[in-house]
């Protein structure tokens, strides 16, 4: 295969096979295009031009970098490729006029639902789904009936975006849907309407399938049609086998919060002292925290579920401490402050972090009784010499006290606010901007609009952004505008690598951590520049010796972050490189905080998430050791990232 040849395959895949042996594909054109698409240049004609390119693969690839600029403008030059000759055009139109998401493209994309290509019609579903166009119900609708299992799936995602509840009966019809991928996206996209008299009694009998995903997400959407109707159903499904289930079902119990169902406490407590899947003990934990689970319950119950969370204080799993800690004292204030004293200087952070997020829902009347106690505790935590995760912590806890409660032991913590402007790490600064904000401290504008000049050239954008974000809250946006055009962000600089349209040489990663091994394949065709932004830093050494600082069960692990804190970065952004894959389990994506915000954080999905399909970079996959990814917990470590041919 020539050098060119082999650039188009990795930008396009194997799905531009086809084109390559009738059509030329000059290496300039591709690299024209991908510098095009990461200067999100479109309003030159550059791009648009290549839409109109006679070679199918030029345009395909114009199409895709069209996408990712999501520029509105756009909708008509793409609208003239969704009836193409050439097939690989057209799905790359349609899914760009997804990406796009404006209201103009709905009559071009149901068009596209005619299409002979059955990838063309799935790609035109999931785009009418971005759209958001209830317009477009009906014939999303007529798509469930479809006999293919891929447009039945993507039928019901779509209605899942548009939660239109004219849909409810033809979903509650396909419940029984005999291909199993397809009935759980349906009881998915059933989550976002909420007509319990319909939705529970239909969804309920799920919660015994075969499929433990669709047994998952029955819980889920039970849960968020927030009716006493499901209690029963889902402290049933506590017992179930799957960590997933029981993880949905605790999560839907705190979505319903129904106070008069008094076995609930009971069986909450049962599932924290005797399940074996730190997962599941986090989220029982995090549930007792709820007012709702002790309503009614009897002495005895609440006397068990208060020493079940007093033994979780001692729970292998820093999560698990954390969140009976929290639990312990979001139910009993500042009186059960001595209950969970060691975790403030429990080893991991995470723990520690915990209990002081606790401070921002105890009772009320603990904040007026004893105020100096928080504040004392605070003020510790902000010290120069804790973890950033700790300080950051802190900080945005003391600013929300500040601002609901204005009592002179809060107060005292503005100085030590004020002062994090001139921290010298951005992420201080950043959460001590938000924190002056959430106080309402007036005093503090000249200082932040100081802070913005002197850190506005930050590479990293938090602490830029977060300062721009107070000064709307206590000037204004005019002024806050004013300050942001006198001290605009870092331009991107225009120069770039003669190898930058090159593919990735690297095809795997191995993730070596403390709970085992895992690999991935990289996806070279679909995401080449967050690859080699992936291999460029694991090659330094960059992700070795890290923690894992998020883990959301049955969501996602998520590391890359040298501060531990879920803000830290490699001091750099790159852009999105949107794509057709689909966050099924086991994906590697990209964190953002915003488009075009990432950087060196990673995340792994531990289940399917479509909501996340087209927003987040997939740039891997985990081909061995998922297993591993379930097992690990927050605070467990990266030991070394391998990166091979």
């Amino acid at each position: 295969m020539s050098r060119a040849s082999a650039f188009v395959f990795v930008l396009l895949g194997p799905l531009c096979v086809a084109s390559l042996a009738t059509a030329a594909t000059p290496q300039a054109a591709f690299r024209a295009i991908a510098v095009a698409e990461d200067q999100r240049r479109y309003g030159d004609g550059e791009l648009i031009g290549y839409l109109k390119d006679g070679s199918a693969a030029v345009r395909a690839r114009a199409a895709r970098a069209v996408g990712r600029l999501q520029d509105s403008t756009s909708v008509r030059d793409l609208s003239a490729l969704v009836a193409d000759p050439d097939v690989l055009v057209r799905r790359e139109a349609v899914f760009a006029l997804g990406q796009v998401g404006h209201r103009s493209a709905r009559a071009i994309l149901e068009r596209a639902l005619a299409d002979h290509d059955p990838l063309v019609v799935e790609r035109a579903i999931e785009a009418l789904g971005k759209v958001g166009d209830k317009a477009s119900t009906a014939k999303i609708v007529q798509k469930l009936d479809a006999k293919s299992p891929g447009q039945r799936s993507e039928a019901a995602v779509a209605l899942w975006k548009l939660a239109d509840s004219t849909a409810v009966a033809a979903l509650v019809a396909h419940l029984r849907d005999p291909v199993a991928s397809v009935r759980w996206r349906v009881v998915y996209a059933l989550e976002k309407v909420i007509s319990p008299g319909a939705i529970v009694p239909a969804v309920t009998p799920l919660l015994q399938d075969r499929d433990p995903l669709i047994r998952a997400h029955a819980a889920r959407t039970l849960g968020r049609q927030k009716s006493p109707l499901a209690v029963t159903a889902l402290l049933g499904a506590l017992q179930d086998t799957d960590a997933a289930v029981v993880v949905n079902a605790l999560r839907a119990l705190q979505g319903v919060a129904d106070s008069t169902q008094l076995e609930q406490l009971p069986a909450i407590t049962r599932t924290l002292r005797a399940h074996r899947d730190p997962y599941v003990r986090v989220t029982a934990a995090t549930v007792l925290a709820e007012p709702f689970a002790w309503k009614g319950a009897s002495a005895a119950g609440a006397q068990s579920a208060r020493s079940t969370l007093q033994d979780g204080v001692a729970d292998r799993d820093p999560a698990t401490r954390g969140a009976c800690g929290r639990a312990i004292l979001m139910r009993d204030g500042l009186a059960a402050l001595l209950k969970v004293q060691p975790l403030f200087a429990d080893s991991v952070v995470y723990a520690r972090t915990a209990v002081l997020d606790a401070f921002r829902n105890m009772p009320n009347p603990d904040y007026r009784s004893s105020p100096p106690r928080i504040a004392n505790a605070l003020t510790q935590s902000m010290a120069a010499s804790r973890p950033l995760l700790e300080r950051t912590t802190a900080a945005e806890v003391a600013g929300l006290l500040i601002g609901r409660l204005h009592l002179p032991a809060f107060d005292a913590l503005l100085p030590r606010l004020r002062a994090g402007l001139d921290d010298p790490d951005v992420l201080v600064v950043a959460a001590s901007a938000g924190a002056l904000a959430d106080a309402g401290d007036s005093l503090s504008v000249v200082a932040l609009a100081n802070a913005h000049r002197s850190r506005g050239m930050d590479a990293e954008p938090d602490a830029r952004i977060s300062i721009r974000d107070a000064l709307r809250t206590l000037a204004g946006a005019a002024f806050a505008d004013s300050v942001e055009r006198a001290n605009p962000a870092p331009a991107r600089s225009a120069a770039l690598s003669p190898d930058f349209a090159d593919p990735p040489r690297e095809s795997r990663a191995v993730i070596t951590t403390s709970e085992g091994v895992m690999e991935w394949a990289f996806e070279t065709a679909e995401a080449p520049q967050t690859v080699k932004n992936f291999v460029r830093l694991a090659r330094k050494g960059y992700f070795n010796d890290l923690r894992v600082h998020r883990v959301v069960p049955d969501f996602v692990i998520q590391d890359g972050d040298p501060t531990g804190t879920g803000s830290g970065g490699p001091g750099y952004t790159i852009r999105c490189e949107y794509n057709p894959l689909r966050y099924e389990t086991g994906k590697v994506g990209m964190a953002l905080s915003g488009k075009d915000t990432g950087g060196s954080q990673w995340f792994v999905t531990l289940s399917p998430q479509p909501h996340l399909n087209g927003r987040y970079t997939i740039f891997a996959r985990v081909t061995h050791g998922l297993e591993v990814a379930r097992r690990i917990t927050q605070g467990s470590r990266i030991v070394r990232v391998q990166v091979l041919p």
